[in-house]
């Protein structure tokens, strides 16, 4: 058996690991392997350490100490975990947005770095197929108001966080067929794999009867559904099923007349008024751009000092791989608005200030916040099972009736998370930390 450096182990990690005697072992770092010869040391330390030639072979970095563990299945060494974050590009400009790309990515790579895990940012462009490495950049702040993209060689990881920022980067043909590969590797793990499409998102859901009273009637849009559902419902929301931030939702209501007056929201609000269908079709084709879109079913909402809102939940799986709410806030749009995103001109108020003037009531606060936390473990749950696909996090728009019954509005499977916000520091930490404490998890190891 040719074997490529050594690995010498303390005798105490070898029995609490339980690691049979023997000459030689597999020890893998992501999905480079490499077979060593074994050497133990009597220590009551649990330790281990890599000769150099061994080191370089599987691409370790000197600097991090990486966590051991015996795979009694394969009977191989695993050292790791090894988490890559997959994004479409990397913005290495000196000034920008709290609410950028760039901003999230650099909070991630310095929120790695306190973990016991090796946390790189890299790119499909990046990937070495033929060693199974990748080019992977750490971010190294040189002063106080100046960094840097620091990048080295890594193995391919052990678990894939995609962060890829957009749908036509996420569609273009070389990144669909190096996501497929990273998926296909042996010993990766891959987590939050696409955006979600509105229209296959309701027929996942609705499979789940406990979800039913909570999700708006919903149809792929075509001039039958649209009569049908307006026989239904006075007001209707048209959004493109591959749409996200608001952009594109055609919003329509009868007047006593039986006139159709809709509002399109694009950069600015664009309204219109038609006789019947048919005209509203032909009104709205350069708005839709023959896109994709659902036409779902208006419902009477709660408002808040008379203005619509909504309430954001991020939720994700922690440490030991379980659905929490990690940030929860309401999203207040702009008087007159229906639209209630951020980047539409909606503001951000605390949950509990907005519920007590609705709810009045503690007991029935604790009612409702029990219902969202349920609808959204459901949700969750039924997604995944649904789809065949793992997700780290997710971000749940919920409106509330007038009854105080929650209503799933939207789901998105790449929520934006700023780095700046008005409310706790902690809260903002907890949510970029958590996917990649779950990445750990997700690589057999623990946090």
């Amino acid at each position: 058996m040719k074997t490529t450096g050594k690995i010498y182990i303390s005798s105490a990690l070898m029995e609490k690991l339980e690691i049979p005697p023997q000459p030689a072992v597999q020890v893998r770092a992501g999905n480079i392997v490499a077979t060593a010869k074994l050497a133990v040391k009597t220590s009551s330390r649990k330790t281990y350490l890599l000769s150099p030639k061994l080191a370089n072979t599987l691409f370790i970095r000197k600097h991090k100490r990486l966590q051991i563990r015996y795979d009694k299945e394969r009977n191989m060494l695993h050292l790791g975990p090894i988490i890559g974050i997959l994004t479409n590009f990397l913005p290495n400009k000196e000034e920008f947005s709290p609410k950028s790309l760039q901003a999230e990515l650099i909070f991630l790579s310095n929120i790695g770095k306190t973990l016991p895990a090796q946390v790189f940012v890299f790119t499909p462009q990046s990937i070495n197929w033929s060693n199974s490495t990748v080019k992977g950049h750490v971010y190294r702040q040189i002063s106080a108001d100046k960094g840097i993209w620091v990048s080295s060689t890594y193995p391919l990881p052990d678990v894939v966080y995609d962060r890829i920022s957009n749908r036509s980067s996420e569609s273009k043909k070389f990144n669909a067929s190096t996501k497929k590969k990273l998926m296909n590797l042996p010993y990766t793990e891959y987590f939050n794999p696409f955006f979600l499409n509105k229209w296959k998102v309701y027929q996942m859901l609705t499979a789940e009867p406990k979800l039913l009273p909570h999700l708006p009637e919903t149809r792929q849009l075509n001039v039958e559904n649209l009569a049908e559902m307006l026989s239904k419902y006075k007001t209707l929301y048209l959004k493109p099923a591959n749409g996200s931030m608001g952009r594109g939702i055609i919003k329509i209501r009868h007047s006593k007349n039986s006139a159709l007056h809709y509002t399109v929201y694009k950069t600015r609000k664009i309204r219109g008024r038609a006789d019947n269908v048919n005209e509203f079709w032909k009104k709205t084709k350069t708005y839709r751009k023959n896109k994709q879109y659902i036409v779902q079913q208006g419902i009477d909402f709660a408002t808040y000092n008379g203005c619509n809102f909504d309430i954001r939940i991020i939720y994700q799986k922690n440490a030991r791989g379980e659905w929490q709410i990690s940030k929860k806030f309401v999203r207040v749009a702009p008087r007159g608005s229906s639209i209630s995103n951020l980047s539409s001109g909606g503001r951000v108020e605390k949950n509990i200030k907005v519920f007590r003037r609705l709810y009045k009531k503690q007991g029935l606060i604790e009612e409702i916040n029990a219902q969202i936390k349920e609808l959204c473990r459901t949700v969750a749950l039924t997604l995944e099972k649904n789809s065949q696909a793992v997700f780290g996090e997710l971000g749940l728009d919920i409106g509330m009736d007038e009854k105080g019954s929650p209503w799933l509005i939207e789901v998105n499977s790449k929520p934006r998370k700023t780095t700046e916000t008005e409310f706790s520091q902690t809260i903002v930490r907890n949510t970029f930390k958590r996917p990649l404490q779950y990445a750990i998890h997700l690589a057999g190891f623990s946090n």
